[in-house]
């Protein structure tokens, strides 16, 4: 198991390291789930909770001692985590306070770029000034890396994860390994897409094994998030794209919008050409690798960019229906 700095001392330190040997045997990231239960370790500890159990006063106690600054679907996550332990808890005999799901805060929208906006974005993500410290990074590989979010839907993760070997160029397909939910799923790109990574790989990956990071540092590492969210503030920046002043805790325009502006930007595309959106979802959400097409439903909102379509299909079936009002 990867060990990570702290170590668990609560009265069920032995239990977290049981179940997070288990979420590893079944293919999941320590750390990523690490620090929800850290917090609740430290918990325990601070209330002296010495008995082997869990009531609904501690996670209660545990969920209101969250940070005040922290997001209704943030705290979710974290008691979302806390109900597979509790779970697995009980399974070994351990009386462990299992709550419901609470309701979602659909306050959040996200950030959808317009066909305008993510043209001035393209044309400023390649002309990026790198600093010298990147070794080409922002000039080579951070451009087409944007084209890949955009272009076919993906997660950061996802794209900073590729091989060499996941790339077949001559189908323009690339194969995503172990996203999320540990599923693997095969995504076509366009043609323009294809030629653009056909020329990277052939250039800067000659002699590179199929083992080989797609996207890597001098020395074959993967690249951090913090260097590509880095140049993506830069060329928001430079492209005249102004993020709102918003709370802390609240999402503002971030890398992840590209997924976001990718599937409002297919189904707008899908619904000029006359091609049933509702029809079309279950294939870009298998696409996008939701594993529900809830996660794909929210994109059927129309955005503004989308207002003229619909207002002009709105007036031609109801023209003559409504009473017109004295002036």
């Amino acid at each position: 198991m990867k060990k990570a700095s702290y170590e668990f001392a609560s009265v069920l330190a032995p239990e977290f390291q049981g179940y997070f040997a288990l979420r590893e045997s079944q293919g999941h990231q320590y750390t990523r789930e690490f620090h929800y239960f850290k917090r609740l370790d430290q918990y325990l500890i601070e209330k002296n909770v010495t008995e082997k159990s869990i009531t609904a006063p501690i996670i209660e106690g545990w969920v209101q001692s969250l940070s005040s600054e922290m997001s209704v679907n943030t705290k979710i996550v974290y008691i979302s985590h806390y109900s597979q332990f509790a779970k697995y808890l009980n399974t070994l005999g351990i009386a462990a306070f299992v709550p419901e799901r609470p309701m979602d805060d659909k306050s959040y929208m996200p950030y959808v770029f317009t066909e305008g906006e993510i043209a001035r974005l393209f044309s400023a993500a390649d002309n990026l000034v790198n600093t010298g410290n990147d070794f080409g990074f922002a000039n080579v590989e951070f451009p087409l890396i944007m084209r890949i979010l955009y272009g076919c839907g993906l997660r950061l993760n996802e794209v900073l994860r590729l091989l060499v070997g996941d790339s077949d160029l001559h189908s323009g397909v690339l194969l995503i390994r172990s996203a999320k939910g540990n599923k693997d799923r095969l995504v076509p790109m366009d043609s323009t897409l294809a030629n653009l990574l056909n020329k990277y790989v052939s250039l800067n990956h000659r002699d590179s094994s199929k083992d080989a990071l797609l996207f890597s540092t001098r020395k074959g590492e993967r690249h951090s998030d913090a260097i590509v969210r880095f140049w993506f503030n830069k060329s928001l920046e430079a492209a005249g794209i102004e993020k709102p002043t918003l709370p802390r805790y609240m999402r503002n325009i971030c890398l992840h919008c590209l997924r976001h502006t990718f599937a409002v930007h297919s189904f707008r595309k899908q619904d000029l050409a006359g091609v049933d959106m509702y029809a079309a979802e279950p294939f870009l959400s298998a696409y996008m690798g939701h594993t529900r097409l809830y996660g794909t439903e929210t994109y059927l909102h129309m955005t503004a960019e989308n207002s003229v379509d619909v207002i002009e299909k709105t007036t031609a079936y109801t023209d003559g229906l409504f009473p017109e009002v004295p002036r």
